[in-house]
């Protein structure tokens, strides 16, 4: 029978890879449907090899009571299993995806261990069937036949329709994740068969060290696979996902056998259980509200069960329970906050975590249901609602809710429940899952600011390539246009926050003299922060650029900010200081000289009436005086640019007049006023230009005497304003720029580090030679010393 095996295997190699070739020769091009009908018959005879029955190499422990008659074929066995599952998950998933990476990876590992395993397909077929295998018929070996000749065919045609070893460098760094494959598909019986037991001192319960150390592994390993993967495109994202949680469906489903799922209360309804199917599942088909009931749920339930597991045994590492514990509740809890923060499934919003917990609901009734029913047929505990296993832990009182019970019959079934228990168990659980719902919000944000610094700095260090560029061989203090220096110049500025699908600016474009006191205009919302924050430099400029007095904003951020002086409209003092130890300090900081900060701090003074309190600490100041020390503070270094966000809101008359005359003031001296305001009779008393946006977009830029030619600049605002205009949605070509900039960036990045590289060997060979020639010289010298005796 094993030579029929064996016959028949290479005999359906033959007819398969024959059959394809000729097609080919006659031009149909039928390699896609090839690859799928092949993937399909190769997931389906794995499917009835794997569910009809139990692997007899399950039993082997240490290498002992195996079906195979010495220890090297028992190993060769289990390797074959092993290997033969991480192989076939290969070759089944690559119609979905077909990415280089793949390719790679079944030219050089599946076929080579598909070849290998029909070499070892007695020891293998023995291992998976028993010692029958080839007295009496089991339809598995026909299956392991099909599933072997399917494997190789097909990776054959992979191998040839991709170039053979023709092979990219680049692409061959695919070949180190050949371990992570082997690893996730390591079967719950592989280290207990090979190793036998491996105790441990104390046991994996109660948060003991042992304990402790398991669980850490539940949040390294999902921190190190982001690492990985956080970098590749999506589908290789998915593939890589999909790969490992069916890897880990597969190992473990070897307690799940169709003559398993016969007795009801071995059917696999437990919550942790339904993760293991959902997941791969919602990776194929793209189901986002199942996925995220088990995004909140399931990841929950799987953590209190890894804190509180249920397992008696525990003082064996190896043992085949204790593993598949383990990876069950790994996947359940790591895997889907893997696919969100790997962006395989967007971020939920509250409208997903309300569909989740209609899911739970749903969920938990039908495991009430379950469990009173199956009760009748042996013993069950589904989400552990009809034992005392989470009731014991909490103490008396909760063991006490059990008291109160409900049952009745239908027919000869016998239906019991704990309402008041299991109430309060769905309403706690519900709690805990709004809970996940506020962790998970803080955990966004820290990887949003983690990754927001990763970008900083790439981005720096293009500006920095950019501005020695643009400066031309000039100093890094030089204006990068030095047509611009007494301008401020916004060009084609957009601003867009975060992943928003519209802009908070688009294309806005401005250019202000020096001399002039330049209003800006707009309702609540419609851009005005948003630019003078870019101009400033607190947030950086999604595209487009501005120019402080010839000074980049985005490449000479500290250049431009010596020149600007800046009133936000919230100011943000250090309270606990005096306003003259404060206005020191914000001179410190532009370098201002002594004699400058001194004749500048008694003339404000003097002017906003500041004196009897200027030595007094901020705390102890009205709202008004705190807005005039900060207007202080942005005029201790005399900027050349002087911006303010509402810089008159909340201040008395006098006040008011006393900001005012400071403006026209700084303007007289030939410097920039730039300031927003709702307040049209200021702006018409004091500003020279004025411009007006409304929903991202500046509709218009005039002087007050064009205005004023016409019409009053509050009705002018009222005309403009009530023209309809709509922000601007982010187009896909838009986001297609910004992820070329930041390819862009990379490129630059790797050019950089091939740069320092060059560098380094030559530094190394520079020394090496002068090391040589040094040696030389003593050589030299040594030998002229020895000639000279010797004369």
């Amino acid at each position: 029978m094993l030579a029929s095996q064996v016959l028949l295997t290479i005999a359906l190699i033959a007819g398969v890879l024959i059959g394809y070739f000729v097609l080919k020769f006659k031009k149909k091009s039928l390699s896609k449907y090839v690859y799928i009908v092949l993937a399909s018959v190769l997931a389906v005879s794995f499917f009835f090899r794997f569910m009809l029955g139990d692997e007899a190499i399950r039993d082997v422990f240490r290498l002992t009571g195996s079906p195979l008659d010495t220890k090297f074929e028992t190993v060769v066995s289990l390797l074959g299993y092993w290997l033969m599952l991480a192989s076939m998950l290969l070759i089944v998933l690559y119609p979905l995806f077909k990415k280089s990476a793949q390719v790679v990876l079944i030219k050089y590992f599946a076929l080579p261990v598909s070849i290998l395993c029909l070499l070892a397909i007695y020891p293998i077929t023995k291992g998976i069937v028993g010692v029958t295998c080839y007295t009496e018929f089991d339809i598995r070996i026909l299956l392991i036949s099909i599933e072997l000749s399917t494997m190789i065919s097909m990776s054959t045609i992979i191998f040839v329709e991709n170039g053979c070893f023709k092979t990219n460098r680049k692409d061959l760094l695919a070949l180190l994740f050949i371990p992570l494959c082997i690893a996730v598909t390591i079967p719950i019986f592989m280290l207990s068969a090979l190793f036998g037991e491996k105790f441990v001192a104390r046991e994996i319960l109660d948060l003991s060290v042992n304990h402790r150390k398991i669980l850490y592994l539940a949040f390294i390993i999902p921190f190190v696979t982001y690492l990985l993967f956080r970098k590749k495109d999506y589908e290789t994202k998915r593939l890589a996902l999909l790969y490992f949680s069916l890897a880990t469906l597969i190992t473990f489903c070897i307690n799940f056998k169709f003559a398993d799922l016969m007795d009801v209360t071995a059917w696999p309804i437990h919550l942790c259980h339904t993760a293991m199917f959902i997941i791969p599942l919602c990776l194929i088909f793209k189901w986002d509200k199942i996925f995220y009931f088990t995004y909140f749920i399931n990841v929950l339930g799987a953590f209190l069960a890894m804190a509180m597991p249920n397992y008696t045994f525990s003082n064996d590492l190896f043992r085949e329970s204790l593993v598949n514990f383990y990876i069950n509740h790994f996947i359940a809890f790591f895997m889907p906050i893997l696919i969100v923060m790997l962006g395989v499934y967007q971020r939920p919003r509250f409208k997903q975590f309300k569909y989740s917990m209609i899911g739970f609901g749903i969920y938990f009734v039908f495991v009430l249901i379950m469990n009173a029913w199956f009760s009748n047929y042996g013993e069950v505990d589904y989400f552990y609602l009809n034992t005392d296993f989470i009731a014991d832990k909490l103490g008396v009182w909760a063991e006490n809710t059990r008291n109160i019970t409900w049952s009745f019959n239908i027919g000869e079934l016998n239906f019991l429940f704990y309402p008041l228990y299991q109430f309060l168990y769905f309403i706690i659980y519900v709690a805990m899952g709004a809970g996940v719902w506020f962790l998970y919000e803080a955990m966004y944000i820290f990887e949003d600011t983690v990754l927001d610094i990763l970008e900083r700095k790439k981005k720096i260090k293009a500006d920095a390539l950019a501005l020695s560029v643009a400066l031309a061989g000039r100093s890094k203090g030089d204006p990068m246009n030095k047509k611009g220096v007494n301008k401020l110049i916004i060009n084609n500025f957009s601003k867009r926050y975060g992943a928003s699908g519209v802009y908070a600016v688009k294309d806005a474009s401005l250019e202000i003299n020096g001399g002039e006191i330049f209003g800006f205009l707009g309702h609540n919302g419609a851009g005005k922060s948003t630019i003078i924050k870019s101009i400033v430099g607190i947030q950086p400029i999604t595209s487009g650029s501005i120019e402080v007095c010839g000074y980049d904003v985005d490449k000479q951020s500290v250049e431009a900010k010596t020149h600007i002086g800046f009133v936000p409209d919230h100011y943000a003092l250090y309270e606990k200081l005096t306003g003259r130890e404060y206005i020191n300090y914000i001179a410190d900081l532009y370098s201002v000289s002594k004699e400058d900060r001194d004749a500048r701090i008694d003339k404000y003074v003097k002017l906003f009436e500041l004196g009897d309190a200027f030595d007094n600490q901020i705390k102890t100041y009205s709202h008004g005086m705190k807005q005039k020390v900060t207007i202080i503070s942005a005029l201790v270094h005399n900027p050349k640019v002087w911006i303010l966000d509402e810089p008159l809101t909340g201040l008395d008359p006098t006040s008011i007049y006393q900001v005012k005359e400071c403006m026209r003031e700084h303007a007289r001296q030939g410097n920039i006023v730039f300031f927003s305001s709702h307040l049209i009779d200021i702006v018409e008393s004091l500003c020279d230009r004025i411009a007006i946006i409304k929903k991202g977009h500046i509709l218009t830029c005039k002087t007050l005497k064009e205005i004023e030619a016409e019409t009053t600049l509050e009705q002018f605002y009222l005309d403009i304003t009530s023209t309809r205009v709509q922000a601007s949605s982010v187009k896909a070509q838009d986001i297609e720029k910004e992820k070329e900039s930041i390819k862009a960036i990379r490129a630059q990045e790797k050019i950089e580090r091939e740069e320092k590289k060059k560098a380094k060997k030559e530094l190394k060979a520079k020394l090496k030679a002068e090391r040589v020639a040094a040696n030389q010289i003593v050589k030299n010298k040594k030998i002229n010393k020895e000639d000279k005796d010797a004369k």
